[in-house]
């Protein structure tokens, strides 16, 4: 440590540059007293050691002796030349001792360095001590260690070190030039170097008066060449700091900028910085405007430019903006590969210049023209272009107003068509929501029917739905859907995997499977015809022929990814794979075979399972990587011709016609409003513009609800009464997987269903109304409830409404297999039946007669209850594994008529003939006992069989065991030993 008393003259100068060639810390004390001219130096340096810049912001103040202290050192005497220069990076400091000893001594006021306001008076005596003659010896050691000090060059510079942007320490060493920002700022001033990509950030934080922060640049893993900080809303302040950093950080070449609150001059900043070697640029949802438009047209046209991917979207630039956009890529480089206009108010006007850009700019690959204002006009103009486009592979003409036509002369719809047809490039397109008629949704689906290149085709929004196949399937008796947010699409990438109504193979990563059948092999059957059933087709037939190449009953098609089940027919029997992935299954389902209505009983499933993620184009090349061609029909099975009918027969001559009563629109609207009115779903809902809107979501879905609650409440009623428990509300929620123990768990479930059953006070006492079950009206409001804990409080949907439609959507497909009326349809509306139920209803009114009287009150018409209709199955011995008592609860409540209100009236628990006669049937198709003639089938043959024979051997059963001895007496007689349906072979 060294103290030095300096006098005027030039020796502080050669001082001054000596130290700061040394990097050694100065301190100096600059004071001015009263007829005292000279002045006070002090600094502090380690002998023989460098010692770099301090940094300011965390330097302790050094104490330091005076002259006058008791201090070995000795004085050498030298004056200032210039002092101002020196005290501008000097800090000031003074001894703790002599703080108390100045009161009322000259001083001069000095701020400290880092120009806080805080100020030390200096002791007068300490500076007005005689001074003493310098020891030769230590002047000649004070001189060498300054000539050793120019001697040595090896300064370690903070930003000349090695400080890449991803690092596992970049944070770290971030934070740590952070705190020492002003020593490595003035080692850069002072050897003239450039500023690292740390220091430029936090230099122009400090600037700006902000929080230094790593912007997404500085990261511990990642790619060092991309820049994402989405939905950050950093605002102009930090983009500027990110523009400062970013030059200085040219190996970065993809900058994701989405929602940061950028407006035109950090748009500018920030394109200044990166024009010349960013490749992909993304400012969706920010506020460029004028000024960001035309730095980014600087930047294209530039002959350096090398941008491929340019997303503009959401940053409401109109026509004018984007036009000049277009004109300068049509001016450019033509290295453009990926263009987002999307929700920028677009309209026909600038459709003329979009025209040009497809056709000439020959790199575009994708482009995104997703929700603006673009009419028929416009559209034709884009599509004409798009005809004669070879390169374009990806192109979102969503949520414009394609189907609106201005002009008679527009032949917009005609181009897209045409389009449709001709093109052999486009792999992806988006057509929703566009306000397409009907009509019009019918010659687009007959054109893209010629279409096999277009692996992902999106029209939701508008008349039809996208099946597994590829073909927009448009039905005339369709009702249009409500319009609500779309998925959208992006570029040739999987965006879930999640099922959705409208197929995508490309957004939802569908890949190609075999289907095949090998005798002896997969099975002991002939499979000749052969059907493969899909889990996600609702097990419809798919038939699959014999190959010509190798003879092979094999058939490739495309299934979503994750799990799908599956199995066989096999001529007539339903079977399953044996060298293919079994799961077991334990369900009855129903099929549609050669225009039979099947029951099916299988204990396994055959498994196929795929990875959640697939890219079904390789984005080298733009090839598909399965064989599978969209739109390719299903093979057609032409069955061996069949017999003539020789009479036509109607429903309205059979013997149902009188009674029955179809459900039809007036009908279920008196349900409906009856459930809603008995509900508590307006003190769920509170707000009442809200409530209205909820109220048509429920309604559109009533059918299902109501078929929904018909089958669950069947499992296990209180008494007569039909309800559902809590434990088959559980079996419920947990097949329509509702309970996932994230966003709703079991207990959340219970709470639901406790809190619903106990709403309905005014019910109390109503033996029509269980305590601890569900009627109908209260599964409705059950529903909203358990919408609002699993998609509003855990913050998925924005309000009750969005949480209804959300709960909908993921019930509806599983909700959709319940449909009453559909079986009587396919399965039991038809002559064979009918002709059984004349021919043995005799015996029916026989039986129901007999066992009508248990609950029936004097005066009363006969009805039969549930009781009864137990009686009868197990007096004729059908319980057994295959039929339990659930199954004839089941087809008891399935058989009867649709009750408007449910809590007033006895109906729901009284049986009438027709429906006495249909509740046989439906046990008759659970059963399957053997035809006449034919004991030797096995249970899934039988099952297979046409209703008419499994009904006419129930009634034969019934008549043996259940009707009363007059009956037998009559009819008796006559042993019934041939089935009335075996028809003699014609000549």
């Amino acid at each position: 440590m060294g103290k030095y008393l300096l006098q005027k003259s030039n020796t502080i100068s050669k001082l001054e540059i000596i130290l700061k060639e040394k990097n050694i810390y100065i301190e100096i004390i600059y004071i001015n007293m009263i007829n005292i001219e000279d002045q006070v130096v002090q600094f502090q340096h380690d002998s023989m050691v460098k010692r770099p810049f301090l940094n300011e912001r965390t330097r302790q103040p050094s104490q330091f002796d005076f002259i006058g202290n008791s201090s070995p050192r000795k004085k050498s005497e030298i004056s200032l030349e210039h002092p101002e220069s020196i005290a501008r990076t000097a800090s000031y400091s003074m001894p703790h001792e002599s703080r108390n000893s100045l009161a009322g001594s000259p001083m001069k006021l000095a701020p400290l360095s880092n120009n806080k306001n805080k100020f030390y008076q200096l002791d007068r005596g300490s500076v007005l001590h005689p001074h003493k003659q310098q020891d030769p010896q230590e002047e000649q050691r004070e001189k060498d260690i300054m000539r050793q000090l120019q001697i040595q060059h090896d300064i370690d510079n903070e930003d000349q070190k090695n400080k890449p942007l991803v690092h596992k320490d970049a944070v770290k060493h971030f934070y740590s030039s952070y705190k020492d920002i002003e020593r490595i700022s003035q080692q850069n001033e002072f050897f003239k170097l450039s500023n690292s990509a740390q220091t430029s950030i936090i230099s122009q934080s400090n600037a700006n008066d902000l929080l230094p922060c790593k912007i997404g640049l500085i990261k511990t893993q990642g790619n060092e060449t991309k820049l994402r900080i989405s939905h950050q809303r950093y605002g102009d302040k930090y983009v500027s700091v990110l523009s400062e950093g970013l030059k200085v950080a040219p190996q970065v070449k993809e900058f994701i900028l989405s929602n940061n609150r950028i407006k035109s001059m950090g748009a500018s900043q920030i394109l200044s910085s990166i024009g010349k070697h960013a490749k992909t640029i993304d400012l969706q949802q920010n506020e460029i405007g004028s000024v960001g438009t035309e730095t980014i047209c600087q930047q294209i046209q530039s002959r350096e430019s090398r941008l491929e991917v340019l997303n503009i979207e959401d940053n409401k630039l109109g026509d004018k903006n984007v036009t000049k956009i277009l004109n300068a890529l049509l001016n450019s480089n033509g290295r453009l590969k990926s263009l987002n206009i999307s929700k920028n108010f677009l309209t026909n006007d600038i459709c003329e210049l979009i025209n040009h850009a497809i056709l000439q700019l020959d790199n575009l690959e994708q482009l995104y023209i997703h929700w603006n204002q673009i009419k028929a006009v416009g559209g034709q103009k884009i599509f004409e272009a798009m005809i004669e486009n070879k390169n374009i592979v990806v192109l979102d003409m969503g949520w414009n107003s394609l189907g609106v036509v201005e002009k008679k002369d527009c032949v917009c719809l005609q181009k897209i068509c045409d389009f449709l047809i001709a093109n052999k490039t486009v792999l992806h397109l988006d057509l929703s929501a566009n306000y397409f008629t009907l009509n019009d949704s019918k010659l687009i689906s007959h054109s893209l029917t010629k279409n096999h290149t277009i692996y992902g085709f999106h029209f939701a929004g508008n008349w039809g739905t996208v099946d597994a196949r590829g073909f927009l399937q448009v039905q005339d008796s369709e009702i249009q859907k409500l319009m609500g947010e779309t998925p959208r699409i992006r570029g040739l990438e999987q965006t879930t995997f999640i099922r959705q109504e409208n197929v995508c193979w490309i957004c939802e990563g569908w890949q190609e499977q075999e289907f095949s059948w090998k005798t002896g092999v997969s099975g002991e059957n002939e499979c000749d015809p052969l059907f493969v059933h899909l889990e996600f087709e609702q097990y419809k037939p798919v038939y699959i022929p014999q190959r010509k190449e190798d003879s092979a009953f094999a058939l490739n098609l495309m299934i979503p990814p994750s799990k799908t089940q599956y199995f066989y027919t096999t001529v007539d029997v339903q079977a399953v794979a044996q060298d293919q992935k079994m799961v077991p299954f334990n369900h009855q389902i129903y099929i549609e075979l050669l225009g039979n209505k099947v029951a099916v009983n299988l204990d396994k499933m055959n498994l196929s399972i795929k990875d959640r993620h697939y890219q079904i184009i390789d984005h080298n090349d733009w090839k598909p990587k399965v064989s599978v061609l969209p739109r390719t029909p299903d093979p057609i099975y032409i069955p061996p011709k069949m017999k003539k009918q020789k009479r036509v027969w109607t429903f309205p001559i059979s013997i149902w016609f009188k009674d029955f009563k179809f459900e039809n629109e007036e009908l279920l609207r008196k349900c409906f409003e009856k459930d809603w009115a008995c509900s508590k779903i307006m003190k769920v809902v509170k707000n009442p513009d809200e409530l209205n809107e909820v109220k048509n979501v429920l309604w559109a879905h009533y059918r299902l609800l109501k078929e929904t609650y018909r089958q669950y409440s069947s499992y296990n009623p209180t008494g007569d009464v039909w309800s559902i428990s809590s434990n088959v509300i559980t079996e419920f929620a947990q097949s329509t997987e509702l309970i996932d123990n994230k966003q709703l768990k079991l207990s959340d479930l219970d709470l639901k269903f406790i809190a619903t059953c106990a709403a309905s006070i005014e019910y109390k006492g109503n033996f029509r109304n269980p305590e601890r079950a569900l009627c109908r009206f209260q599964f409705l409001e059950f529903i909203v409830r358990l919408s609002e804990d699993k998609y509003l409080k855990t913050k998925v949907a924005n309000n009750m409404l969005e949480s209804v439609k959300m709960i909908m959507e993921q019930c509806k497909t599983y909700m959709s297999q319940f449909d009453a009326q559909k079986w009587r349809d396919e399965r039991y509306f038809n002559e064979q039946c009918d002709d059984c139920c004349k021919f043995f209803k005799p015996l029916i009114n026989n039986i129901y007669q007999k066992f009508s009287n248990k609950k029936v009150k004097p005066g009363q018409k006969k009805f039969m209850c549930l009781d009864e209709l137990l009686e009868i199955c197990s007096i004729a011995s059908l319980f057994d594994g295959q039929f339990v008592e659930r199954d004839a609860m089941l087809a008891f409540n399935l058989s009867k008529e649709l009750q408007v209100d449910e809590l007033e009236q006895d109906k729901p628990f009284q049986m009438q003939f027709i429906e006495f006669m249909e509740a046989l049937a439906r046990i008759a198709e659970k059963v399957s006992l053997p035809e006449l003639g034919s004991e030797g089938l096995t249970l899934e043959q039988r099952q297979a069989q046409p209703l008419c024979y499994k009904l006419e051997r129930l009634l034969i059963t019934l008549a043996d065991t259940c009707a009363s001895e007059d009956y037998k007496l009559t009819y008796g007689s006559q042993k019934i030993t041939k089935s009335m349906f075996i028809v003699q072979e014609e000549e």
